[in-house]
């Protein structure tokens, strides 16, 4: 009978450490990039160089539990850009769903920008990988890679 007591219990508590670490990661992070450089095409070399970019991408990045599937956590993603009411969804692989690796690092990626944040650190790197190889020589589609921070806002 003791066993069965303490099985139940060791069962709850377990319940509760699951689900308490699913809500902590839970939530909205207002997110700001803090240095971003990339390349530019040179209209006087006629080359394409890297160059420092001023840091502009600011957006809302908010994580929904969803389930929990053979033992992984899986979360509904999406980033708000700043100044828009679009939220748009960050899946992982062509999946609705992301998970949270044992490092704490969430990858996901949007039509054009692809995302790696770290929730313990409070850091994210985005990065936009389109120009450049379309293979036209100009500034109207460069790619770009920013490193920001991310704070908990609920």
């Amino acid at each position: 009978m003791f066993s069965r007591i303490l099985l139940l219990a060791l069962m709850a508590t377990m319940t509760f450490a699951v689900s308490f670490a699913q809500q902590s990661k839970e939530g909205s992070y207002s997110c700001a990039a803090v240095s971003s450089g990339g390349i530019f095409y040179n209209n006087r070399t006629k080359k394409w160089e890297g160059t420092g970019f001023r840091p502009l991408s600011k957006f809302v990045f908010k994580i929904t539990y969803v389930r929990t599937t053979t033992g992984v956590d899986e979360y509904a993603v999406t980033i708000t850009p700043d100044g828009s009411n679009d939220a748009l969804s960050c899946t992982a692989d062509r999946m609705p769903l992301v998970q949270i690796d044992e490092l704490d690092f969430l990858i996901c990626r949007t039509k054009f920008f692809s995302y790696k944040f770290n929730l313990k650190a409070g850091r994210f790197v985005e990065a936009y990988l389109m120009g450049y190889v379309n293979g036209q020589d100009s500034n109207d589609d460069t790619p770009v890679v920013s490193a920001g921070v991310c704070t908990k806002i609920e």
